[in-house]
């Protein structure tokens, strides 16, 4: 939960592969600040569309509180339960702050060695698609690894730049200990209008 905190408030702002389409080069400027907005230093030239497959949200459980934010993959056990994540202001805005309060309940230690995959997408774009050592991110929310059991609160506020690119964000991230066990997986999905 501590490490996907900064990639969850990506998505706000903003499966795999069956088929895929080149993209052309006229999207590529907007992709490039989209990319960048989101620290990516993967090479925007060789972006593409992708369709999901298997990704249907029939197995997604709404987290309670005002925001996006689901949990996906809920049949399956998951070390974290999430009781309540909250954004401030809910859509979010372009160019203001967001506040993002998570609560959330550990039945296990979260120790050096735990990552969270993390895929963000811009529609069907790619922009990221990494592995993140957890415990390197959660310094960013105050806290350190180990991450003890237990009941877990995160608050965290960031800007939104004006440069973030109209459209619909989609991020993913599922995180697991460095045993390999399920700590969560969590999704948002947010549009932002054009200005």
């Amino acid at each position: 939960m501590v490490a996907l905190n900064k990639y969850l408030i990506a998505a706000t702002l903003a499966a795999s592969s069956a088929s895929a389409l080149s993209l052309g080069s006229p999207m590529q400027p907007l992709i490039a600040k989209a990319a960048a907005i989101f620290g990516s230093s993967a090479p925007v030239k060789n972006l593409q569309i992708s369709t999901f497959v298997g990704v249907d949200g029939l197995d997604d459980r709404p987290v309670p509180g005002d925001s996006p934010i689901v949990q996906c993959q809920a049949h399956e056990s998951q070390i974290l339960t999430l009781s309540s994540v909250t954004i401030d202001p809910n859509p979010p805005t372009r160019g203001a702050n967001l506040t993002f309060i998570a609560e959330g309940y550990l039945t296990k230690d979260i120790e050096e060695g735990a990552y969270v995959e993390v895929d963000v997408r811009y529609g069907y774009i790619r922009l990221i698609h990494q592995q993140f050592d957890l415990c390197e991110e959660i310094g960013k929310v105050d806290l350190e690894c180990p991450v003890k059991k237990g009941k877990q609160i995160i608050t965290k506020e960031v800007e939104i730049p004006n440069e973030v690119p109209p459209g619909k964000y989609i991020i993913n991230a599922r995180a697991f200990t460095k045993d390999d066990e399920f700590i969560t997986c969590l999704s948002a999905v947010v549009d932002f209008p054009p200005a």
